[in-house]
């Protein structure tokens, strides 16, 4: 799945930071796998409060994932009770016994942010081996997956920021989960990500005109561009 041996399966699309019904409609519409909605995560300028975003997860659930960050257990349970999304991405920096609890209590599949460093900055010796490594505890409690991204100023996804795509090839190459490509992604670049072989490719600001208001002319080149690729 994450390997480019013979003919491998398209990525995956998801389009994140979603918060209108008609954007999530035309995502779908246009050829979208999955959407994001940000719940009750106060740094994000795209972030929902539960009732503003029960309308999204009523009409499309059940291909919808709900983004948290740090959350505290009751915002777990609301979003569970309330939303009953399809997966919950915690994208701060929960610990493998958060996600292990957060899939006991509630029964639903969990994708975790990881974050890679910023493609162009100086990183001291950063080795996929070190990721694979925490990656491999979250597989353990029955993590569903990963989404790797860039964090950034306080924000933990949608910084518009690309990532060190060298290392993240290697640590697409070196795990055999479910991994989302995110950060920085467009549809100029969406060919090149697609080299990278991950299971699915994520983006949110390269598609958007403002914070959570997308563009249907971008989501149209990321289609047109996908077709022409795969």
């Amino acid at each position: 799945m994450t390997q480019n041996h013979g003919n491998p399966p398209p990525p995956k699309i998801k389009l994140c930071g979603q918060t209108r019904l008609e954007d999530i409609r035309f995502s779908f519409e246009s050829g979208a796998d999955y959407c994001g909605v940000v719940v009750n995560v106060p740094s994000s300028p795209r972030s929902m409060t539960v009732e503003q975003a029960e309308p999204l997860f009523r009409e499309f659930g059940r291909k919808l994932f709900a983004l948290t960050t740090n959350a505290e257990e009751n915002t777990y349970s609301e979003i569970a009770k309330k939303l009953k999304p399809a997966f919950f991405q915690l994208t701060g920096d929960e610990t493998p016994e958060k996600v292990k609890s957060v899939i006991s209590s509630f029964g639903i599949r969990v994708f975790k942010s990881i974050h890679l460093p910023v493609g162009g900055e100086p990183v001291a010796a950063t080795r996929p081996e070190a990721f694979l490594k925490i990656m491999a505890l979250f597989i353990e409690v029955g993590c569903e997956g990963f989404v790797l991204d860039v964090k950034s100023k306080g924000l933990y996804g949608g910084t518009g920021l690309r990532s060190d795509w060298t290392l993240a090839q290697e640590v697409i190459k070196g795990s055999k989960a479910k991994i989302f490509m995110a950060g920085g992604l467009s549809p100029e670049n969406i060919s090149q990500a697609m080299e990278l072989g991950s299971y699915g490719l994520d983006l949110a600001s390269g598609v958007e005109i403002s914070p959570g208001v997308k563009s249907k002319d971008k989501i149209i080149a990321l289609f047109s561009t996908l077709r022409k690729t795969t």
